[in-house]
């Protein structure tokens, strides 16, 4: 790649015009045709001229980056900006993604300079903490939430943050593109260092591509673009499986895992080396290979496997791979069905195993981690293939997992999420849990809608106002919804004059009843398309939409033993807040659970019934059955309330009962 400074860019530009001056004047001469063909000629070439110069010279660096690849050719459906969709605050998200913008104040007023100084200074060597090595990961992961978030509320003091620090962050560029301090060579290197490199370059790249994008800075995307020529100098070309590349920790995971941001880049730059190193890394990765000849997933730690798979969906998408598209799928359908806990996460100990799943008590479950690189890559699988079976995992990750691992006021985060007992919130050293766990919620209001030419999609029925780009023009969407308390909302949609379209809304598959009016009238609906009913929109100034369903309760089988309570999007716990006298240990197991659940009318509830802090879950939803107790040979009522919600303030809970049939 050809690299010239800024000084050599201005004398070269000087001799160009006054070479093409001189070569216009010697024509003065010559006849009037000839003077004005040669003209048009030599202004031809000054702008050629100039236009190659300015390709090959940037502001930093003077960083050659080819045209962008338009991103929306890949998608068969579109999720809209940050900025376009904003939550309103009787939604069940609010509050959540309210508390999620004070923590990242904090985060960066706690750990804003520890975040910029691990590029600055090599913290880790042999004989120092382990997770000294990967801490260059928290500056991108919390300009990534960051950046979101204040694009989503135009908080003009979060925007002058996420600016400066990535301004900061640029900084710390070595002039081979290198994100830090390098590596030392004046002593060995021991595997975890080594490992663990491209991992901190890899979320440099996810915070740098995610600020240029919503805030447009083209700084961001130079030093992203360099971080992506250091990998290809660095390690291409990849001619088999014994690259260095593939060796390391976690099976050579630790690397691979940039595959997705190396597309990233390569939409916004055009640059194809990226794309050819991808294709290698796909080609000759021992553990992709083993997954798109098998069809199953690669038993490894889920929170790297998911953001690989994420990085060959993304791949797939620019290939138009539609083969390789389908493996992946696949394997998340694997993974699903034979590895996802019930309340939508993944992985025991930061790993897969065949191994049945287990209720472990205060359990090493569903790292935090693991669950957002999961809605990460539920959120690629669903814009590559528009399929609602992807938003319905994103609905139960969400509303389960992601919800439970964050306190209620969001200053708080669990590294594990145990489905029962007790929330023990994360501190430090390793600190990876709760700079992801923002970045899921930050994401939150994007999941809401979707576009494809002039149709919109409504995929959460969350109370939130929006604008969405399609086709023929901007469409403003505002949703009032009472989800999931009840199975009602309503939305309306103003498009512009003359736009005609359609509307998508998601039929959950759990669903019951389900009835659509239009404008006050039982809507027409197609049959369903991809989890979807349709209406078309024909040339109305505005559509009022009622959406109307019953949200069942259900009692469903765990696999590792026992049974659990879902009531729609939502698993129910047993909180002891609410069921104060209520056994809740494992080995007596004195609770069990009937084959049908039935919700009974609360005829008389104290709110709080134990000694505990009373700080927050003011709101927090109850709903009442009866159950099976050893103690009484009558049926028993307990009260149950979500999953998300359970064991807050350091209140004990359980999810997993005995099945009374056994």
């Amino acid at each position: 790649m050809s690299i010239i400074n800024g000084n050599q860019l201005k004398f070269i530009a000087m001799l160009r015009i006054d070479y093409f001056g001189r070569t216009i004047k010697e024509f003065n001469s010559m006849s009037a045709y000839v003077f004005n063909k040669t003209k048009q000629l030599c202004a031809f070439f000054l702008l050629l001229t100039v236009s190659i110069l300015l390709t090959i010279g940037c502001k930093e660096n003077n960083l050659n980056i080819p045209e962008p690849v338009t991103r929306n050719a890949y998608m068969v459906v579109e999720l809209p900006s940050p900025a376009s969709v904003h939550l309103d605050v009787n939604g069940r998200f609010f509050s959540r993604f309210r508390g999620n913008v004070k923590y990242l104040h904090y985060q960066h007023q706690r750990f804003g300079q520890e975040m910029l100084n691990a590029y600055a200074i090599r913290h880790y060597a042999p004989g120092k903490l382990l997770e000294l090595v990967w801490d260059r990961e928290y500056a991108g992961k919390w300009l990534d939430a960051a950046t979101r978030t204040a694009v989503n509320i135009g908080e003009d003091s979060l925007l002058a943050m996420v600016d400066a620090f990535a301004s900061s962050l640029r900084q710390y560029q070595q002039p081979d593109g290198y994100m830090g301090i390098p590596l030392p060579n004046n002593r060995p290197l021991n595997d975890w260092e080594k490992a663990w490199d491209i991992w901190n370059e890899f979320y440099a790249l996810v915070g740098l591509l995610t600020h240029y994008e919503l805030r447009n800075n083209r700084a961001s995307l130079e030093a992203a673009s360099r971080i992506g020529n250091w990998i290809l100098t660095t390690f291409s070309p990849i001619k088999d499986a014994h690259s260095p590349f593939f060796q390391g920790e976690v099976d050579g995971f630790t690397k691979v895992v940039v595959i997705g941001q190396l597309i990233r880049l390569y939409r916004h730059t055009g640059n194809t080396d990226l794309l050819e190193f991808v294709r290698q890394v796909i080609n000759h990765f021992p553990p992709i290979q083993q997954m798109l000849s098998s069809g199953e997933p690669y038993l490894v730690h889920p929170y790297m496997l998911s953001a690989v798979l994420g990085g060959m969906v993304d791949f797939a998408q620019v290939t138009k791979d539609q083969k390789m598209l389908t493996k992946i799928e696949q394997i998340c359908d694997g993974l699903i069905q034979h590895f996802m806990f019930p309340t939508g996460s993944l992985g025991e100990r930061e790993d897969l195993t065949e191994s049945v799943l287990k209720d472990v008590p205060d359990g090493q479950l569903q790292e935090t981690c693991a669950t957002t690189e999961w809605i990460f890559l539920m959120e690629r699988l669903y814009e590559a293939t528009g399929r609602a079976k992807y938003i319905d995992a994103l609905e139960l990750t969400c509303y389960n997992a992601l919800l439970a691992a964050q306190s209620v006021d969001g200053m708080k985060w669990c590294y594990w999420t145990p489905l029962r007992y007790s929330k023990h919130w994360f501190h430090g050293p390793t600190r990876c849990c709760f700079f992801s766990g923002p970045r899921g919620i930050a994401r939150l209001p994007q999941l809401i809608y979707a576009t494809k030419g002039n149709t919109i999609y409504v995929n959460f029925f969350e109370s939130s106002q929006a604008t969405l780009n399609t086709k023929d023009g901007r469409v403003k969407v505002i949703q009032k919804s009472d989800y999931p308390a009840s199975g009602k909302s309503k939305v309306k949609l103003k498009p512009p004059p003359n736009w005609k379209g359609k509307l998508r809304i998601r039929v959950p598959n759990w669903a019951k009843n389900f009835q659509i009016r239009l404008n006050g009238r039982i809507a027409k609906i197609s049959d369903k398309i991809e989890g979807y009913f349709e209406i078309i929109l024909e040339d109305a100034p505005e559509y009022q939409v009622e959406i109307k369903f019953d949200i069942p309760f259900w009692v469903e089988d765990f696999a590792g033993g026992g049974c659990f309570i879902r009531r729609g999007p939502e698993v129910l716990s047993v909180d002891v807040r609410d069921n104060i006298d209520t056994w809740l240990g494992a080995q007596d197991d004195l609770i069990s659970i009937p084959d049908e659940i039935t919700p009974l009318p609360i005829k008389s509830y104290r709110k709080y019934q134990w000694a505990g802090p009373l700080k927050s879950d003011t709101n927090r939803r109850v709903y009442r059955v009866l159950i099976n107790d050893k103690r009484t040979d009558e049926p028993r009522s307990v009260l149950l309330t979500p999953y998300a919600d359970a064991g807050n303030e350091g209140a004990a809970f359980r999810t997993i009962f005995p099945h009374a049939r056994n």
